[in-house]
């Protein structure tokens, strides 16, 4: 008499679905195209960074590209919640205005934790819309290329076997003061 051992089920991911009603007029065709009719708009592009696979925390980063500028936000890990702390944070101490002028454009890519793009481009307080928010086509880093390269300034701080687990916000805002400070080619070694 046989007897199979019963397979174990895989931990279920909540992922974006690429094809979700949430990104219609934000995909990167969409992104282009505004762009297009606004060349000077202010575009944001925005990350995860992530230490060990078994991490609570990441890092949330936001780059501006037309000044190489970034910000870093520790925060729970595939978190909307957390994202949409930091946006109302940002919201809060920049005023709508303010907001509306550094933030017109924000790209970024299909993770789950950025998947609620009203919470990021709406000040619900008053129901305007604030930015727009964009997403790369799947499996296309590149097309946030200038963050990509700004990781790997963050790589050379905390290498990717290094738990995030052990930082807090005053040591991420150190790490972020130094690839700020970071003379590169791109910027006529400024």
């Amino acid at each position: 008499q046989l007897s199979y051992k019963p397979r174990k089920k895989e931990k279920e991911i909540n992922e974006f679905i690429t094809d979700n009603a949430t990104k219609i007029g934000r995909k990167y065709d969409n992104y282009k195209e505004y762009i297009k009719n606004n060349p000077n708009a202010s575009v944001v592009q925005m990350d995860l960074v992530i230490g060990k696979a078994d991490d609570k925390y990441c890092i949330m980063t936001l780059l501006f590209t037309n000044s190489n500028l970034m910000l870093m936000f520790l925060i729970k890990k595939y978190s909307t919640l957390a994202i949409t702390k930091i946006f109302i944070q940002l919201k809060r101490r920049l005023g709508n205005n303010n907001f509306k002028r550094l933030f017109e454009v924000i790209l970024t890519d299909n993770g789950w934790e950025f998947s609620k793009p009203a919470d990021i481009e709406y000040n619900y307080e008053t129901g305007e819309k604030l930015v727009n928010v964009f997403y790369c086509n799947p499996y296309s880093s590149w097309q946030k290329g200038k963050l990509e390269r700004n990781h790997e300034f963050i790589r050379y701080v905390i290498p990717k076997s290094i738990s995030f687990d052990d930082l807090d916000q005053r040591k991420v805002n150190i790490i972020v003061n130094n690839v700020n400070n970071t003379l590169r080619k791109s910027l006529n070694d400024l």
